[in-house]
């Protein structure tokens, strides 16, 4: 893709520059993401990656890390989506309570059907943790089949399907998220004195 990105910036334009391929997505799924960049090759359009959520994940090393990958909430209304969210903390997971309760997962869903649509996240490891993200918007996965799998206790996944719970049982999440935030709230104040 390096190759072809380089090619298309500096390639002299010709007329034949214009025609476009036709993708190949299912005419019932208003999300088209089978032209990820690995199949692209010389066909590659680098001003294509700033409109294409599905073109591949997003992350930032900072600190917090933060990263995404497909739709947001307000990206998916505009399609004419009915989208959800669920939300989990780091500090809702063994792994994040202990070591890096600072943090959020959030899973966004078409609402009619489940499918996920994109994920985003911010706090520990996030760009490492996008790459499953990615999977489950690429394979059209579900909720039910995030709640359906089993995730390690002491791994930052587990909040997969934390958030997967937090969709379908949003006043259980808030009360969830509100207690986690009380104990790293007495935890850190505990640390202060």
């Amino acid at each position: 893709q390096g190759f072809a990105a380089v090619k298309t910036m500096f390639a002299e334009k010709s007329e034949d520059d214009d025609e476009e391929e036709d993708a190949v997505c299912d005419a019932d799924d208003k999300v088209c993401n089978s032209g990820d960049l690995s199949m692209t090759g010389d066909q590659f359009d680098p001003k294509s990656l700033a409109s294409n959520p599905f073109a591949f994940p997003i992350g930032v090393w900072s600190l917090p890390e933060a990263s995404y990958y497909g739709l947001s909430v307000q990206q998916c209304k505009e399609m004419g989506i009915d989208a959800g969210e669920g939300v989990a903390l780091y500090a809702e997971c063994l792994r994040g309570l202990v070591f890096s309760p600072n943090g959020l997962l959030k899973l966004v869903f078409d609402k009619s059907n489940g499918r996920i649509m994109g994920v985003h996240i911010c706090g520990d490891d996030a760009c490492e943790l996008i790459h499953y993200g990615m999977e489950l918007v690429k394979a059209k996965r579900t909720i039910d089949d995030v709640l359906g799998n089993l995730y390690s206790a002491v791994t930052f996944h587990e909040m997969y399907r934390i958030a997967a719970m937090a969709a379908v049982d949003e006043a259980g999440a808030r009360k969830r998220r509100a207690a986690a935030g009380r104990a790293v709230t007495a935890r850190n104040r505990g640390i202060k004195e």
